[in-house]
């Protein structure tokens, strides 16, 4: 069973150092946990964030045959990083859940990746469990 205090207290670990926000999300957008904005603004990311992922998502699960010629790649989507004018964002697939950092503009894209990296490595086992007992 997951406990929302405690998810929010592991992803408030990682929200700082210019992290605004960290939300722990559904593949449907459904809100979790979440530390950094209120739960409005955290319900607002993981929409966006949801949507975000499952449109690349889908066109990385496009025939290669379709797909313009400067496409990159294809297979599994582990991370997507934004670089937006007004702060940058990161998405990562845990388990069968999402999860997404929105930080202010002068944080770097590394660091950005490297804090989500590590909350991955740390949510990857727990959630995997509790997705495989709801199964």
């Amino acid at each position: 069973m997951l406990k929302p205090k405690a998810l929010s207290e592991v992803l408030a670990q990682v929200t700082n150092g210019g992290i605004q926000s960290t939300v722990l999300l559904t593949r449907d957008g459904a809100l979790l946990a979440y530390s950094g904005f209120e739960a409005k603004d955290a319900k607002i990311i993981a929409a966006m964030a949801s949507s975000i992922f499952a449109a690349h998502q889908r066109v990385r699960q496009t025939p290669a045959s379709t797909l313009p010629q400067n496409m990159v790649g294809s297979g599994d989507l582990n991370m997507i990083l934004l670089d937006a004018e007004e702060g940058k964002m990161a998405i990562a697939s845990v388990a069968t859940q999402l999860v997404c950092m929105v930080a202010k503009t002068s944080v770097q894209l590394g660091m950005l990746k490297a804090k989500m990296d590590a909350l991955s490595s740390y949510l990857q086992e727990p959630l995997r469990q509790v997705s495989q007992s709801n199964n």
